[in-house]
């Protein structure tokens, strides 16, 4: 009876297609999601420039806490953060009639949220801690007129979003720098820019200067302790210093006195 040999598959044929074929699959999944992203607009947030910090709390806790909240934050926590104490706080800032030491919600009612808004917009203290400061930056300057949306605008890094423009007044409308891109993995016109449209009550620069101002009081609100770690952040490293000096010391003092082995055999001969 004779033994027949079993037909040799070809392995590596096999297992270079199967290889192929993942990085096709993975190949179609990268496009799936690629899209043209706009550039950020480059932004350095100085936490010791108290007046921007004051002037960005003012626009945020005047404007933006209409309908978003700031639970990240009490009341009482900021006059240190902006360089002011409790009293020019209430008469400069004020806490829109809440009390002092309540953390920052909407002041806009429960009715009109249900009735007009729908979705409770985001706390921005969560915004802040998951974006950019260059990311805020743009987003707070760049919407633009866009009919097909329900509010009229939209933005060169949110698509589609929902806030409306409420800046416009003080920065004027303005118009999309469009491009052929990829939204999704899909062609399309890409918003990468805008274009004054109409003038508002600031220049460009003042309203870009009361941006960043706002950007600076969100990223203080995000990382309450940064300036603490700014300062303490040189005496712990002198610290750390001081300390590496008098351990190598110490190893140099003790091992010094250490008896080698064979001055310990002369000692004991004698």
């Amino acid at each position: 009876m004779t033994k027949q040999n079993a037909p040799r598959g070809n392995h590596p044929v096999l297992l270079a297609l199967l290889v192929g074929l993942l990085a096709g699959f993975g190949g179609l999944a990268r496009a799936s999601v690629a899209t043209t992203k706009p550039p950020l607009r480059p932004i350095t947030v100085n936490l010791q420039d108290k007046s921007a910090l004051q002037n960005g709390a003012l626009y945020t806790l005047h404007m933006c806490v209409a309908c978003h909240s700031l639970q990240g934050v009490r009341y009482s926590s900021l006059p240190k953060m902006l360089g002011m104490n409790r009293v020019e706080f209430e008469k400069v800032i004020g806490t829109n009639g809440k009390h002092y030491h309540d953390t920052i919600t909407s002041t806009m009612p429960p009715a009109i949220i249900n009735a007009f808004v729908k979705i409770l917009p985001p706390d921005l203290t969560d915004i802040a801690r998951r974006r950019s400061p260059a990311w805020l930056y743009t987003y707070l300057t760049s919407f633009y007129v866009d009919p097909s949306r329900p509010s009229g605008v939209n933005n060169t890094v949110r698509y589609n979003v929902a806030m409306p423009d409420v800046f416009a007044p003080m920065q004027g409308l303005q118009k999309p720098v469009m491009v052929q891109g990829l939204r999704f993995g899909s062609p399309a016109q890409v918003a990468i820019g805008v274009k004054p449209l109409t003038q508002g009550s600031m220049t460009q620069a003042q309203f870009d200067r009361t941006a960043r101002d706002i950007v600076y009081f969100l990223y203080a609100v995000a990382h309450p302790h940064q300036q603490e770690r700014a300062r303490l952040g040189p005496w712990i490293i002198g610290l750390f210093l001081v300390l590496s000096v008098l351990t190598f010391l110490i190893y140099k003092l003790y091992w010094r006195r250490v008896i080698t082995g064979e001055e310990r055999w002369w000692r004991v001969g004698k």
